[in-house]
C-alpha cells in the first residue's frame, strides 16, 4: 500500500521495530484526523444550529479544546518518525552526511528526553486532576480524561525520537556525492 503523498526517503522501513513504530504512529494520526473531522461536524452543528434557532452544542468550545488537544497530539509520532518536527538546520545543511548524521541523532536524542519529560509531567497532571476532581464548567468533563488521552501519544513520541536518535548514532552513514553548497 502507497501513502498518497508518496513515501519520504527517510520513512522506509529498514527493519521490524521500524515497521511497527510507522504502523502505529500511523494509525494513531488517522485517529486525530478522525477526530478533527468529528470536531469540525460537531462545530458546523453548533453554528448552523444557532444561526438557525435550534441553539448551540452545549459546551461546544470546551470540547473543541479538549478534543483539539488530543487530536494535534496524535500527530506528534508520525511527525517524530517523517522527521519533520520544527527544526533549525541552517548551520548544518552544507555538511557532510557523516557529520550531520550524528547531530541529528543528538537532536532526535533531546526530543525523546523532552518527550519523556512532558510524558511524566502530563501523568502527574492526570493524577491531580483526578485528585481533585477538576471538571469543566458546563459539560462536567473530567479534566483528566482528556489529559490521559494525551498519554499513548506522548509515550509514542518518546520512543519513536529515541529510536530514530538511537539509529542515526548506530546506523553506519552511505556514503553519497556531494550536493552543491556541500563540503567534503
Amino acid at each position: 500500500m502507497r501513502d498518497p503523498m508518496g513515501i519520504p526517503k527517510d520513512l522506509v522501513e529498514h527493519n521490524q521495530t521500524e515497521y511497527y513504530l510507522i504502523g502505529i504512529s500511523k494509525v494513531l494520526a488517522v485517529a486525530g484526523g478522525l477526530m478533527f473531522l468529528a470536531l469540525i461536524a460537531m462545530s458546523l452543528v453548533s453554528i448552523v444550529g444557532r444561526k438557525l434557532g435550534f441553539g448551540s452544542v452545549n459546551g461546544d468550545i470546551e470540547l473543541m479544546q479538549a478534543g483539539t488537544a488530543v487530536a494535534a497530539t496524535a500527530f506528534l509520532p508520525y511527525c517524530t518518525m517523517l522527521g519533520e518536527h520544527i527544526k533549525v538546520d541552517f548551520f548544518t545543511t552544507g555538511l557532510r552526511e557523516s557529520i550531520r548524521r550524528p547531530l541529528d541523532g543528538v537532536t532526535e536524542l533531546l526530543l525523546a528526553a523532552a518527550s519523556a519529560v512532558l510524558l511524566w509531567r502530563t501523568t502527574l497532571s492526570v493524577f491531580d486532576s483526578m485528585e481533585t476532581q477538576e471538571t469543566t464548567p458546563l459539560v462536567d468533563l473530567p479534566i483528566w480524561i482528556p489529559t490521559a488521552l494525551l498519554l499513548p501519544s506522548l509515550l509514542l513520541m518518546a520512543i519513536c525520537a529515541f529510536y530514530r536518535g538511537w539509529s542515526m548514532l548506530h546506523r553506519p552513514t552511505t556514503p553519497s556525492i556531494p550536493t552543491a553548497g556541500e563540503t567534503r
